[in-house]
């Protein structure tokens, strides 16, 4: 009944039987299927929150296992030669680091990264894929840790970092797979996201640390370590422990209590050693010098870079500043971020403050490539996921957009994945046909010391490969080539489009 009135009366009043009959038994069949989907939502819910601590750390294997399968398949490429050449040439532990204060006189003052390339070089490659795999891992953990306000074993959040990695990790083939990229910028990113942990768990556990000189110690280490990685996400990760460490100073001076402690004056410290000393480095000043060699100068060059820095960000991460956006409208119409207060204690302002400043620093150097924005975006990816988190979502509306944006990344990563996962293994495949093609040529005594190679298919390009990026080209003296040349030791190499070789070479 509905208002007195009997609604199978009027069905079959204004409404022809049979068609009533079907609409009817729709309508009984759509409240069955809407009763059955709450029962099974209800149930998965409560078998997710009873296993949640094992369905964790089941994604987290999962996490580590898809990166170690892309570690396997990217062969050295592009730069790894080069270091491989000089590596090999090492007999100790003492000639790298004397190869490394070479390059630290000549070409580039990031001491930290490019010393573990070479390291990562000295050993088989499976060493490094099983590190850097770790790696990743580390980064995502790091993240994860600097999330606040979560649950604990928080499977949305860690869905969300990972996800966020895969889609939105500027060339994630240059920063996350290839040695002398990844050393650089994911490495590095996990030094300064764990020196900026380390130093936001003592700030959290001040009062309760017993042994405050040991702490500061390892933090003055750290932060070297940390303020030695990379110029700009170093100087990025500075500015983050000096805005936690004011506001821990602001709030504990109000109330009257101790407000400094040793670990945050030998930590900031620390960095600042450490960036100092990247950025003195004279190799730098060569470098940027033969870089920025027709740049604009003065205040018009500056203005031009920061054009061109603000193109290259809407580039690499617009996506994920559009949601950043809605998610910041949300804090304010929910008055989360009402007050300076509130405000200066936000951690999604805060790194977001860090990844603002750690992509526009870039205006300073001369046209930096994409793979520079790694850290900014790391910082950004931070500061997005806690505004997820941080976003009340009693509202079904709100409940929806955030567990559909989760749903929809994953069913992306899925596809993608899978996807490029074959077309990996397609162009390991091929690079180790050229490597078995140059022992062939190198073992055949009448050889001739010149070598055509092909290169590798344009179908294969995917953006989690370098090697389309660095391949082998038809100029015997390309600087890749060159490579290739004094690493296998042969005469010339060359390269030319796979369908041309096939027809010139290929005996099959």
């Amino acid at each position: 009944m509905t208002g007195g009135v009997n609604i199978t009366d009027i069905r079959y009043r204004f409404v022809p039987a049979p068609i009533a009959y079907c609409v009817y038994t729709a309508w009984d069949a759509c409240s069955t299927f809407v009763g059955l989907l709450a029962v099974w939502r209800i149930s998965v819910t409560a078998f997710t929150e009873k296993y949640r601590k094992q369905i964790f750390w089941i994604i987290l294997a999962a996490a580590l296992l898809m990166i170690m399968a892309y570690n396997f398949l990217t062969p050295y490429l592009s730069d790894d030669y080069s270091y491989a050449i000089e590596v090999r040439q090492a007999k100790s532990l003492w000639d790298l680091i004397k190869q490394q204060y070479g390059e630290y006189l000549s070409n580039s003052g990031r001491v930290i990264g490019q010393f573990n390339v070479r390291l990562s070089l000295v050993f088989d490659k499976w060493v490094f894929n099983l590190v850097n795999s770790m790696m990743f891992i580390a980064l995502v953990l790091l993240m994860y840790a600097n999330i606040r306000r979560k649950k604990k074993y928080d499977i949305f959040v860690l869905l969300l970092i990972i996800t966020f990695l895969w889609k939105y990790a500027v060339s994630f083939g240059q920063t996350m797979l290839w040695i002398c990229g990844a050393c650089n910028y994911l490495w590095g990113s996990v030094f300064i996201l764990g020196f900026v942990t380390y130093y936001r768990h003592f700030l959290n556990k001040a009062d309760k640390t017993k042994h405050h000189l040991p702490v500061a110690v390892v933090a003055f280490f750290f932060g070297v370590i940390a303020g030695w990685c990379n110029e700009n996400t170093s100087g990025g990760g500075l500015m983050l422990v000096l805005l936690f460490g004011l506001n821990f100073w602001w709030d504990r001076r109000k109330r009257k209590e101790r407000s400094i402690y040793p670990f945050m004056i030998s930590g900031v410290f620390g960095m600042c050693c450490g960036i100092l000393g990247m950025i003195s480095a004279p190799g730098i000043r060569s470098r940027s010098a033969t870089m920025s060699e027709g740049d604009y100068t003065g205040l018009v060059g500056l203005l031009s870079r920061i054009y061109k820095v603000t193109l290259s960000i809407r580039e690499v991460y617009f996506t994920v500043i559009v949601i950043t956006a809605i998610v910041v409208v949300f804090l304010v119409l929910q008055k989360k971020l009402d007050s300076f207060q509130q405000l200066r204690r936000n951690e999604t302002v805060l790194f977001l403050l860090a990844a603002v400043a750690t992509g526009y620093v870039l205006a300073i150097a001369p046209t930096p490539m994409n793979r520079a924005y790694f850290g900014a975006g790391i910082f950004l990816f931070v500061g997005c996921i806690q505004g997820i988190v941080d976003v009340t979502d009693r509202e079904q509306a709100i409940r929806a957009a955030k567990y559909g944006l989760v749903s929809v990344l994953c069913v992306w990563l899925f596809f993608t994945y899978l996807d490029n996962l074959v077309n990996l293994a397609r162009i390991y495949r091929e690079e180790q046909e050229r490597i078995d093609l140059i022992w062939e040529e190198k073992g055949d005594p009448e050889e001739d010391g010149i070598l055509v190679l092909p290169q590798y298919r344009e179908a294969f390009k995917n953006p989690y490969s370098n090697a389309h990026e660095s391949d082998l080209q038809d100029d015997k003296d390309y600087w890749i080539n060159l490579f290739y040349e004094v690493y296998y030791d042969l005469g010339n190499i060359t390269a030319i489009p796979r369908d041309e070789w096939d027809e010139l070479y290929d005996e099959d």
